[in-house]
């Protein structure tokens, strides 16, 4: 029994370790995808830190010393995640009481999985909650054939099909302003850059991206450089502003987290909950890596994970209420270390771009 009772205390002494090094590393500033994935689950990380933790207490009495160490790194690790993930948590937000038509903007974001053939499911999906943009991520040609086809009322389109995991296509019920197809921070994953004019007539400049996902023995650097491309692409707008795609990063990621910082834009799931949008597949491994981030001077009417449609990503439903206070402000003034963080990786990518004061 002393044997078996010392190699359940020995296992769980192990993964408390494992699963505090596996928190704590990701705050390392570094741009290694080896290190930067593990940013990624800190919800699991937490809960199994969680039920290590309760298991964990119950042997304290047969090594005070060396178990109440382990149990006192496992404690600080899961309080760690709870921090990070805090803001994340449902917290009933106050939503808009009234949102007149002309006044509401609606962004569904779907990454339909290359050589996924499941369309269907989507089109009702779609049909169902009538949203105003769908920005649709890895569609060939055969994507192509069918959203066009059926999605006769949207009929504003921007597309680029690149025949890999890059194809990119944004289908509008609202006129498109100046669109185009860019290259941004010079990625070889096009970007829709466009404005969008609003019922009301305002015109909303709109970034959709899809940066490359995480190749562990590589750098994040090419992500992190096209968020902030994007981020300059926001900041020269002289109106509202919108940034939504599969960004292969979650909320609470060093480089989104400047990407808002350095526009001004929101997350709407902060109050509104976690929402995960990848892996449909999985019943376990599923974090939120799509995203619409929206200008201030719009109100979260809600946020909705729609049914699975044979994708790995479920799509995603962001409903928003431009508020009528039209001299209300959401950019403050520039961060000096943003944006000198911001250039450096921009700088280290290649690119042309750089973020300005302004």
């Amino acid at each position: 029994m002393a044997n078996v009772n010392g190699l359940v205390r020995t296992t769980l002494i192990m993964l408390s370790l494992a699963l505090t090094a596996a928190s704590l590393i990701p705050l390392i500033p570094t741009e290694w995808w080896a290190v930067r994935l593990l940013d990624f689950p800190r919800l699991p990380f937490a809960a199994a830190l969680a039920m290590v933790g309760l298991c964990l207490a119950p042997v304290l009495r047969t090594a005070p010393r060396a178990v109440g160490s382990f149990l006192a790194l496992a404690v600080a690790a899961f309080l760690v995640n709870a921090v990070i993930l805090w803001p994340y948590r449902p917290t009933g937000a106050t939503q808009p009481d009234t949102c007149p038509e002309e006044r509401r903007l609606s962004v569904l974001v779907a990454n339909v999985q290359l050589g996924n053939r499941e369309a269907e499911p989507l089109i009702e999906a779609v049909e169902r909650a009538k949203p105003d943009l769908l920005l649709a991520l890895e569609t060939d040609a055969w994507w192509d054939g069918v959203l066009r086809s059926r999605l006769g009322s949207m009929p504003h389109t921007l597309q680029r099909i690149t025949g890999s995991y890059y194809g990119i296509h944004l289908f509008s019920r609202l006129p498109l302003v100046n669109g185009e197809i860019r290259q941004l921070a010079g990625q070889d994953t096009p970007a829709v850059v466009t404005g969008i004019t609003l019922r009301s007539g305002e015109v909303v400049t709109f970034v959709g991206l899809h940066p490359k996902p995480p190749q562990l023995w590589r750098s994040a650097r090419g992500r992190d450089a096209e968020l902030y491309a994007a981020a300059e692409v926001l900041r020269e707008r002289t109106g509202l502003g919108l940034l939504a795609g599969d960004l292969n990063a979650t909320p609470w990621e060093l480089a989104v987290e400047r990407t808002k910082r350095l526009t001004g834009l929101i997350d709407p799931r902060r109050g509104y909950g976690y929402v995960a949008t990848w892996n449909a597949k999985s019943s376990w491994m599923r974090w939120p890596l799509d995203h619409v981030l929206h200008d201030g001077k719009f109100a979260t009417i809600a946020i909705e994970r729609l049914e699975a449609f044979g994708s790995d990503h479920f799509p995603y439903l962001v409903s928003l209420c431009r508020e009528p206070d039209a001299s209300k402000s959401t950019r403050g003034q520039p961060n000096a270390a943003d944006i000198e963080a911001a250039n450096a990786v921009l700088a280290e990518a290649g690119a042309t771009e750089r973020i300005e004061w302004r």
